[in-house]
């Protein structure tokens, strides 16, 4: 037998009461279960859907459906980090690299124009570009709150404030530093490695627009 729309909604409810309450998470369950779902009432004419599932929920062990959803997160982690390594290697490969490199450049031709100052500078650079990173993120989120309930919106976005903390850090690591040339290189390879971040999540978001639009 097929199941219906309405017996796959029933079951959805069943898995987020289990506590699985990412939609994407939920849907890849329900690929797992349906058709063990539909073969037990196909055995047991008698079985209620409820009761079919319960069986099929036990046969998966003491962890339940637990081990479905690490093995999600560990994938979508994967494809965030091919991502991400894709990303960089478009810039790394194309005139792109210029804006990194430029970024060097300027901050090595300003501890030369502005010695006093430099550091001031620096570390004001740093905080607003942490802060724009930030409202960015926050902005995003709220533009997109139909996708609030996807594991993958979540990790995707969830890097960001990540990053913009390891950049704001990398002020004590600048104070230890002192030599503006190796500022000039660490700020060049952190600006690379922000917007492979950017790129390679809005990849990952444009996918979970996609599996939106294929579950409702």
């Amino acid at each position: 037998m097929k199941l219906s729309s309405e017996q796959i909604a029933q079951i959805k409810s069943w898995i987020s009461k289990r506590g699985f309450t990412h939609t994407d998470v939920q849907y890849e369950i329900i690929d797992h279960v349906a058709s063990a779902i539909e073969d037990k009432m196909e055995e047991k004419p008698k079985i209620s859907l409820e009761g079919a599932f319960n069986e099929v929920h036990r046969s998966f062990g003491v962890y339940g459906f637990a081990e479905v959803e690490e093995a999600i997160t560990s994938r979508l982690n994967k494809e965030l980090w091919r991502s991400y390594w894709a990303a960089a290697k478009e810039i790394l490969l194309s005139r792109k690299i210029l804006i990194p490199i430029l970024i060097g450049v300027l901050v090595h031709l300003l501890s030369k124009q502005f010695p006093i100052n430099f550091d001031g500078i620096i570390l004001g650079g740093i905080l607003g570009f942490c802060v724009f990173t930030l409202v960015y993120a926050f902005r995003e989120q709220r533009s997109k709150k139909y996708l609030k309930s996807y594991l993958s919106f979540r990790m995707s976005y969830g890097i960001i404030p990540i990053m913009a903390s390891i950049v704001f850090n990398f002020r004590y690591l600048y104070l230890e530093l002192v030599s503006p040339i190796w500022t000039a290189i660490l700020l060049g390879i952190l600006s690379l490695a922000m917007w492979a971040v950017f790129v390679g999540s809005k990849e990952m978001i444009n996918k979970t627009e996609k599996l939106h639009k294929l579950y409702e």
